[in-house]
């Protein structure tokens, strides 16, 4: 099973949960998604899937259904909570599509099936669902906005160019992480050291930091990790 955040305005930084008992179908869709822009966490009991929801923060669910599995890792899923759901499926003569949508499944997908396609499909499926994903990230003093593309710092909206706000998001999405710039370049330019100037991230970071902080010489938002990259951290509440 897997967890993965998809790179859109509507999903960038949604959970996704996808859990098979097949390690190399795990491997897979791990690697592809993850190349996709999404955060993936894989787990190998789809009967187990439910109770990792709430913990990994998931807010769409690909799981393995069919064969001696049946429908029950969906009906506990279910009874957890509203979270879209794709199934990945055996073929059956009990189980069918049409079943699974019945059971209350958002969408599936029978076995073996193409990666690309279960990408479109799950991106289609957030996008149907946004309205149940908080497409909002807020700290103290800050929103970023995934869906309209807005930043307020206090009541004060802030002009950033097109990608100031998916390295902004991005950062925000994972606060208290180093990225380094390599990795960024991969996540949020989908590009390469090879391809791309590393002082590209720099600048762009040097532009945020002139629009968000309070003193961009001595940053406290969007910190320098000596050695390594870039971190965001969150604005706290004044005391």
């Amino acid at each position: 099973m897997a967890v993965v955040r998809v790179p859109n305005e509507l999903a960038q930084a949604a959970g996704l949960i996808v859990g098979d008992r097949d390690a190399a179908v795990r491997r897979l869709l791990g690697q592809r998604f993850r190349r996709e822009g999404f955060d993936v966490y894989e787990f190998d009991d789809p009967r187990r899937l439910a109770d990792k929801i709430e913990s990994t923060g998931g807010q769409l669910v690909l799981v393995e259904l069919g064969a001696e599995l049946d429908l029950e890792p969906l009906l506990l899923i279910r009874e957890a909570g509203p979270i879209p759901v794709i199934g990945l499926l055996w073929a059956g003569p009990d189980v069918d599509e049409a079943t699974v949508l019945e059971m209350g499944a958002d969408d599936c997908v029978r076995r073996p099936f193409s990666v690309r396609h279960l990408v479109a499909r799950t991106r289609a499926v957030l996008r149907r669902t946004s309205p149940l994903i908080d497409v909002r990230l807020r700290y103290a003093g800050l929103t970023i906005d995934r869906a309209s593309r807005t930043v307020k710092v206090g009541d004060r909206e802030v002009d950033l160019a097109a990608r100031e706000f998916d390295l902004l998001a991005f950062l925000a999405s994972h606060p208290g992480v180093a990225f380094t710039r390599e990795t960024l370049l991969t996540e949020v330019w989908r590009s390469s050291a090879a391809w791309q100037q590393r002082e590209t991230v720099t600048e762009h970071i040097h532009r945020l930091r002139g629009r968000l902080e309070a003193d961009p010489a001595n940053p406290a938002m969007l910190v320098t990790v000596r050695g390594v990259g870039y971190r965001f951290v969150p604005p706290e509440s004044p005391s």
